[in-house]
């Protein structure tokens, strides 16, 4: 049996744990296949959430964790990409099991603030770019989507935390979100 077979064939605690302990090595797939391990644990764990102990919510993070940082070391995405796919994972978690400030996929408050280290221009930039996007060049209207795809799932986020009120750097975005590409 091949390995991503052989990963594929575990449920969702014992792919976790061979994931947290970092095996395989990066070396031993290849960028597709870590893509592969990606989805599988995104599966694995939307799928498998709501009976998991605090443990192996550390152990899934873990996982996850080092499924997505192996995927940008491979190239199978980037960086971006992977903050992208944190956020909706979380928020598909969320809409199953409650936040955790001790486990990072299910802390908001982590997650946002992750969101701010990768965004690829201020609020005010998307909100004068966005105008007349479509004159725009292609490296632009990129940066915009990637706004766009970062901002989309850290709303959602935001919305589950407790208390009614967006924070005031998400509340710029929401208002600059319906004119994003």
């Amino acid at each position: 049996m091949s390995r991503p077979d052989a990963l594929a064939s575990l449920d969702l605690e014992s792919l976790a744990g061979v994931l947290a302990a970092h095996a395989p090595t990066v070396s031993e797939l290849g960028s597709g296949q870590w893509l592969g391990v990606v989805e599988l644990m995104t599966m694995r764990l939307t799928d498998e959430c709501s009976s998991l102990s605090v443990d192996s919510w550390r152990t899934c993070n873990s996982a996850l964790t080092y499924a997505l940082e192996t995927a940008v070391a491979t190239g199978a995405i980037d960086q971006r990409e992977a903050v992208i796919r944190r956020l909706n994972i979380s928020v598909a978690l969320l809409r199953q099991v409650p936040p955790n400030s001790e486990v990072e996929i299910r802390n908001p408050v982590h997650l946002i603030d992750l969101l701010f280290q990768e965004l690829p221009m201020s609020v005010e930039e998307a909100r004068d770019r966005s105008v007349d996007w479509r004159a725009l060049d292609i490296v632009q209207i990129r940066q915009l989507r990637a706004a766009k795809n970062l901002i989309t799932p850290a709303l959602s986020l935001a919305r589950m935390m407790p208390g009614d009120e967006l924070e005031g750097r998400l509340k710029a975005w929401e208002e600059v979100l319906p004119s994003l590409p």
